[in-house]
């Protein structure tokens, strides 16, 4: 009886034994990740970026080849702010083998986002140069290393890029391209190479005769040389150029007339140009600065009144009205107009630039809108 037992015990053990082994050694079911990812995909479509972001991260769990669900975990990273991790995954990304053309290229574009994002636009620029490669120099791809030139403030290769970028489209748009020639004088001035920056605004003259950053700076270039004349000289051909903008020139010119005291050459440009624009306020208001500055404060005053006529809800005149009854004895009639100042003063100022593209609000003209980089919007 001893030996069938034992031999039932050893059988039961055997099966025992041949049972862990078989589901220790048992090959695992690979999970299908697609439920994960597509979950993922329709969380983004629907803007909820951390539910997706989970989704994803449990997709890659289950399906390690899954490029694109490491590439939009990277995305969304750098979306979140956490620009090193998601360079350190599109980077980890683009070592791959057996990486189709497509794959490498939505890679590369995604780290050249990642780089400008942290500011690294060195890194960027390079990785903008591959992906031109790559693509062999596909439009899309010119105009992303041309934002970030501009995003670096390397202005000159950015002025060959825009060249090349307008070469393939078949383009020629002067004046872009003297904006940038003017970004570039401006830096240069930033450095204090005043004269090479005149150079450059000189250039984006030649491209666009009627460019009213270049006749501006230039101006203000030589007004830090105490070269007035010359600066006198370059607004006079702006406001002549571009007569639709010459209300930019105007504190300029009276700034220079001020300091020279060149009021007779300065009043007949005022008044040349009123004739040509009798309903332009700017030019009525700066041809009054100079009648008051020549001591002629009563024919300020009539050209105030006129102005009235033709807008009698003009807050601008009435200010400058004002100022200046008070001083010919007209006290009570100052008050007047200042007690319709005190009405209205709550209300919008007109002396404000807007950016048609996306809204931004500036008290100065500017010619590239900081907010979203969008050039010549705030004038019409």
């Amino acid at each position: 009886m001893t030996t069938p037992i034992y031999f039932g015990v050893g059988v039961a053990i055997l099966a025992v034994a041949a049972m862990v082994i078989y589901l220790i050694r048992k090959p695992k079911l690979k999970r299908d990740a697609s439920f994960e990812y597509t979950t993922a995909l329709n969380y983004l479509i629907a803007g909820q970026k951390t539910e997706a972001l989970k989704k994803l991260r449990e997709s890659v769990r289950y399906d390690t080849n899954n490029i694109d669900a490491y590439l939009k975990i990277g995305d969304i990273l750098r979306e979140q702010g956490m620009f090193d991790r998601a360079i350190k995954i599109h980077r980890g990304l683009i070592i791959r083998r057996n990486l189709s053309a497509g794959q490498k290229i939505d890679i590369l574009e995604s780290l050249v986002k990642d780089y400008q994002s942290a500011g690294k636009f060195d890194r960027a620029i390079k990785a903008a140069d591959h992906l031109v490669a790559m693509t062999k120099g596909e439009i899309w791809v010119l105009d992303i290393r041309l934002k970030l030139y501009e995003a670096a403030g390397q202005w000159d290769k950015a002025i060959d890029a825009l060249k090349n970028l307008q070469r393939e489209k078949g383009e020629k748009d002067k004046s872009l391209l003297a904006l940038y020639l003017v970004e570039a004088g401006l830096q240069l001035n930033r450095e204090g190479h005043e004269r090479d920056g005149r150079l450059k605004f000189r250039e984006a003259i030649k491209q666009d005769s009627s460019c009213p950053p270049a006749y501006l700076y230039l101006s203000d270039s030589y007004i830090r040389e105490n070269r007035y004349n010359d600066a006198l000289s370059e607004l006079k051909k702006f406001i002549t150029q571009a007569p639709q903008n010459a209300y930019l020139a105007f504190n300029r010119i009276k700034d220079i007339l001020f300091h020279e005291g060149v009021f007779g050459e300065v009043e007949n440009i005022f008044r040349s140009l009123l004739e040509m624009h009798p309903d332009n306020e700017p030019i009525r208001l700066a041809l009054a600065d100079v009648y008051e500055r020549k001591g002629e404060l009563n024919r300020a005053i009539d050209l105030c009144y006129a102005g009235l006529e033709k807008d009698n809800n003009s807050l601008s005149i009435k200010r400058y009205l004002v100022r200046f009854l008070p001083r010919a004895g007209k006290s009570n009639e100052a008050l007047k107009y200042a007690s319709e100042l005190i009405d209205t003063l709550f209300e919008k100022q007109v002396d404000q630039f807007i950016c048609k593209a996306c809204g931004f609000e500036s008290k100065i003209p500017l010619w590239r809108c900081p907010k979203c980089h969008q050039w010549d919007t705030f004038l019409s």
